[in-house]
């Protein structure tokens, strides 16, 4: 009895490890930057220097959907204002037909950049639905910053 116990423990502490190494690979590491709904633009004063990779995962806490589509996400790397460099990428995937869903982090390899020689002193970020015909609604949306 006392190790089936303790093996039904030492499961769910391993468990547990997983799922908070997972969220610590995909949560933000140098910020992220809290959408108020599409297409709206958002700027956040965050340096990187020269050279410094930037992946952006995609964070809702919770949304709606009919149609397939992608959340595109834009970014836009700034230094005094001006646009140093730009990414643009499809970050989140909303599957055909119609659905919901919570508390979802998704990652897309292609949403990297390298910050341009002389660095950068703030983000812009928009989020944006790429096939406009289909509507999606969200709650929390986020662009995390990962370095």
């Amino acid at each position: 009895m006392r190790r089936a116990a303790n093996r039904g423990r030492t499961r769910a502490v391993v468990a547990a490890l997983g799922v908070g190494a997972l969220l610590s690979c995909l949560g933000p590491t140098a910020g992220q930057v809290d959408l108020p709904g599409l297409d709206v633009p958002v700027e956040k004063a965050i340096s990187f220097p020269a050279g410094k990779e930037l992946e952006f995962p995609v964070h809702a806490d919770s949304y709606e959907h009919s149609g397939g589509n992608h959340v595109r996400i834009e970014v836009t790397l700034l230094r005094g204002g001006a646009p140093v460099g730009a990414m643009a990428c499809d970050g989140f995937e909303l599957e055909g037909g119609a659905g919901c869903g919570s508390s979802a982090t998704h990652m897309n390899s292609g949403c990297s950049m390298t910050v341009p020689a002389g660095g950068s002193d703030a983000i812009r970020v928009v989020a944006r639905l790429a096939n406009r015909s289909n509507s999606a609604s969200f709650e929390g949306l986020s662009v995390y910053i990962r370095d």
